[in-house]
């Protein structure tokens, strides 16, 4: 079988015209104890996170079609808070991370759709995740898009890409032995140029977040072919400082697949911390680019909120900018992208 490479098959950016958004709904698992070791998602409240989900998936569907995919068992609940907009499909998951569980959707230069289903082994560390791993199969099925079956873990979390060959992740998540342990890093950047059709990779070092091991989409962004979106942190006191600055140092420092140079914005992280004794910034990165709009969260966080959402809006002046309150979520172990993934636009 031929991988997508071979058949012109590209991962298109985040701001590419999109025909839905997948989603997966927040249920309360069997098996608890695995995710108590990480401080912050031992706090997520399953009742108000289903409403949280509710209304991102509302603002969504002022852009484009939500797709919510819900355990048998939640299709009464879900019918209750869910806007009558959103199409619910039954399909047994786990957990409520699309991002992560769910398919890369690519094209081709014909703009037909494809899907790339990684495997999925709950973050390295989390179980149940059977039936996470096959939900990417499911939406690639529902969408009736060319299937790839690929056996690298990978969550889409994990990675940035502009649409023209570039693709910016972390050492820290990607080259964890939890992921891939048999694959060398430059078996993995194989895969990733098999799979996404890319041709250069910016490795930053760090993420911010313990749960994913430091996931790309709470640090830096692609917002355009050449610029980059980051987030940096200004007080030398905290225990992120040198970690952003150093991935601020290596995408300034990079060039892209065509040898351009990087514009990276700076987004100043919020330095509330949600949790006691929890060191994790909440970040403004975690947003969702929609057809017309965007979907970000804000963090009680007056200063910061609104300077986050200034940089945002003037990034994307041309979309509408919706802000939800995205601490419910944050407590789960993520945000607004990660509980979200765009199908684009195909023919």
């Amino acid at each position: 079988m031929t991988d997508p490479k071979q058949q012109n098959f590209f991962m298109p950016p985040e701001w590419y015209p999109h025909k839905c958004c997948w989603m997966q709904w927040p249920h309360e698992f069997d098996n608890k104890n695995s995710y108590k070791e990480i401080e912050s998602w031992s706090h997520f409240n399953f009742e108000k996170g289903r409403y949280k989900w509710a209304e991102v998936a509302k603002a969504i569907s002022n852009f484009e079609k939500v797709n919510m995919i819900v355990n048998p068992q939640d299709i009464e609940i879900a019918n209750k808070l869910l806007d009558k907009s959103i199409n619910i499909y039954e399909f047994q998951n786990d957990d409520c991370w699309a991002r992560d569980s769910g398919a890369t959707f690519l094209l081709n230069d014909k703009k037909k759709l494809g899907g790339v289903d990684w495997e999925f082994n709950g973050w390295g560390k989390f179980t149940p995740h059977d039936s996470d791993n096959k939900i990417a199969k499911f939406m690639i099925d529902k969408s009736s898009a060319t299937y790839f079956k690929s056996q690298m873990v990978l969550e889409g979390g994990s990675i940035h890409v502009n649409g023209s060959g570039t693709l910016i992740t972390t050492e820290q998540c990607l080259l964890n032995k939890n992921r891939n342990p048999k694959l060398t890093k430059r078996e993995i950047e194989e895969n990733l140029e098999k799979y996404l059709n890319i041709e250069k990779i910016i490795w930053l070092k760090h993420g911010t977040d313990e749960g994913t091991d430091g996931h790309i989409d709470n640090i830096a962004c692609f917002v355009d072919e050449t610029k980059v979106l980051a987030l940096s942190c200004n007080d030398k006191l905290d225990p992120f400082y040198e970690k952003l600055n150093e991935n601020l140092e290596i995408l300034k420092t990079s060039v892209d697949s065509k040898g351009r140079s990087l514009e990276v914005i700076e987004i100043e992280m919020s330095y509330k911390r949600l949790i006691p004794n929890d060191d994790e910034p909440s970040s403004y990165i975690n947003f969702y680019i929609a057809n017309n709009g965007i979907v970000m969260p804000s963090f009680d966080d007056a200063n910061a909120d609104t300077n986050a959402q200034n940089i945002i809006q003037s990034i994307f002046p041309k979309r509408k900018l919706i802000v939800i309150n995205g601490i419910d979520i944050s407590l789960g172990g993520g945000n607004i992208h990660c509980i979200t993934q765009q199908q684009p636009l195909s023919i």
